[in-house]
């Protein structure tokens, strides 16, 4: 049979990645190993077959499961604020536009990225303080920035008066239980809205029972 010319010729290798590249591959495997079984129900051993490569390679990035969580939180607190994001509105006192783009920026945020919802759901399950970091600079800071624009509009008359602690943990539970429900516990027909029709009814819904009615005083 005769050779095919082209066999002669050398083979292209495949691009070598980058530590960088691989670090991010053993990442992204890790948010899924850490989103199916928990912490402690992943191995490192598990994460390195999920990410294609041996555990002594993993170790060579990683030291420790701890390490590859590490990453993962310090993945997500790198990206933007949401509050940052409406900070202008804030300073207007638009609260259609402010409330509107965090409930828009949250439910598209955990729409797009379920499994780290996951993973902090398994962090209160499994009683451990690694997502901490997480919660003290987003979730807590999250919590005050809502709360705080809630006092201040009390204090200008266009809010009912209201404890505002318990008010944004209201305007955020709304949230987050429809991102658990759909996107954890996969009951997406309970909720047939996209991420953006959901956050507007949220918001009429929480506005509606917050706003002082024209020509009355506080109710």
């Amino acid at each position: 049979m005769a050779r095919d010319p082209l066999d002669a010729l050398p083979r292209a290798r495949p691009p070598r990645q980058s530590g960088s590249e691989t670090r991010d591959q053993i990442v992204d495997a890790a948010v899924q190993c850490f989103a199916a079984r928990g912490f402690h129900g992943t191995t490192t051993r598990e994460v390195a077959g999920a990410a294609g490569l041996t555990e002594a390679a993993l170790y060579r990035y990683f030291a420790s499961k701890e390490a590859l969580y590490a990453a993962i939180i310090d993945r997500k607190t790198a990206a933007p604020e949401l509050a940052s994001q409406v900070a202008d509105a804030a300073a207007a006192g638009d609260d259609r536009a402010v409330f509107g783009g965090l409930a828009r920026g949250l439910l598209e945020s955990l729409e797009r990225d379920p499994a780290f919802l996951r993973i902090l759901l398994y962090t209160g399950l499994e009683g451990h303080a690694l997502a901490e970091p997480f919660f003290a600079t987003r979730v807590r800071r999250l919590r005050s920035f809502v709360s705080g624009y809630l006092e201040r509009r009390i204090r200008e008359g266009a809010f009912r008066a209201v404890d505002p602690l318990l008010a944004s943990r209201a305007f955020l539970g709304m949230l987050m239980d429809f991102a658990i429900t759909r996107d954890v516990l996969g009951q997406r027909e309970q909720y047939p809205y996209s991420a953006r029709e959901a956050a507007e009814l949220f918001v009429s819904i929480f506005l509606d029972g917050l706003r002082v009615p024209e020509g009355r005083g506080d109710v």
